[in-house]
């Protein structure tokens, strides 16, 4: 009897979250050995175990662990007023062997169904946009709550071949991000954008360029960059119409043979299956973390 035939035996269950008073967007889904798997978006630690050199915290970010995993997904229902997902439970040691291969595997497919609210959640997060006050703690909260992907993605476009030239990031907030990139790789140019002047005035000591605009209207060339980062293609940030738009404008810069890479603090708004449909091939969907303790969505694509 394989796994799969013995998962599927499982009794049912349900969770149900409802719009008005649960998060739905907390609701995960991960492709393992051929079982689709659905939990639940709690605390996690952080930077994690593997940050020897701060203590570790419970934030509640990007990073999902397998204790969150509730079970095999059979279906989901969208009502008016909830989500209910019917899944069938997993034992916490089926639970760890399958996030442990998931983390094995950087084609993982792990996504948020349910990211957006509606139109009062994007409504706010519009207003938002362009309104930041910046100030030393607002900018230590923000560089912090990106510390493990900061640490995570240059490694890996090192890994991947990646050697430099101009890096182009669509939406710098504190330009930390950018700027890991051009320590990593000092033959890069960094080039910053974003809709926020008081942003863009702390970033630009950061870069090597940072203007100050919609990145609806990139800042470079079309074809001009050899790395597009899209940090703001994520639930709270923007809605899911607009991603897509901006995704789109992102993705014109980079060059043919080029690299993009969307992550972020919650859930990418644009499916790795729409990043494919365009035309991009996917290196990558998901990352873990050094010591595997826990995955973040990470798309890497080429151009």
């Amino acid at each position: 009897m394989t796994t799969g035939t013995r998962l599927a035996q499982r009794s049912l269950e349900r969770v149900v979250e409802t719009f008005a008073e649960g998060k739905p967007y907390d609701l995960f889904f991960l492709s393992v050995r051929g079982a689709r798997l659905v939990g639940r978006k709690t605390e996690a630690a952080y930077p994690g175990p593997d940050r020897a050199d701060r203590p570790a915290e419970r934030l509640k970010c990007g990073l999902v662990e397998a204790h969150m995993l509730l079970g095999v997904a059979e279906r989901e229902q969208v009502a008016e007023d909830h989500v209910a997902v019917f899944y069938r439970p997993l034992a916490e040691a089926e639970k760890a062997a399958l996030f442990a291969e998931a983390a094995a595997d950087p084609l993982t497919d792990l996504y948020h169904p349910y990211a957006q609210l509606g139109d009062r959640i994007r409504e706010a997060a519009e207003a938002e946009v362009g309104g930041w006050e910046v100030t030393e703690e607002r900018v230590r909260e923000l560089d912090h709550a990106e510390a493990v992907l900061r640490d995570y993605v240059p490694e890996r476009l090192a890994w991947l071949g990646f050697d430099g030239g101009l890096a182009y990031d669509a939406a710098c907030s504190t330009g930390a991000f950018l700027a890991a990139v051009g320590h990593r790789f000092p033959a890069a140019r960094t080039v910053g954008q974003d809709l926020s002047a008081e942003m863009v005035a702390y970033a630009r000591p950061r870069l090597d360029e940072a203007h100050c605009a919609d990145s609806i209207r990139p800042a470079i060339p079309e074809g001009g960059a050899d790395l597009v980062i899209c940090r703001h293609l994520n639930a709270f940030v923007v809605g899911t119409r607009q991603a897509h738009e901006l995704f789109a404008a992102a993705a014109s810069r980079c060059r043919p043979g080029g690299y993009l890479v969307l992550l972020g603090h919650t859930p990418i708004l644009i499916s790795s299956q729409w990043c494919e449909m365009s035309g991009l091939r996917m290196v990558q969907r998901s990352a873990a973390t050094p010591s595997g303790h826990a995955l973040f969505q990470c798309y890497i694509l080429r151009g």
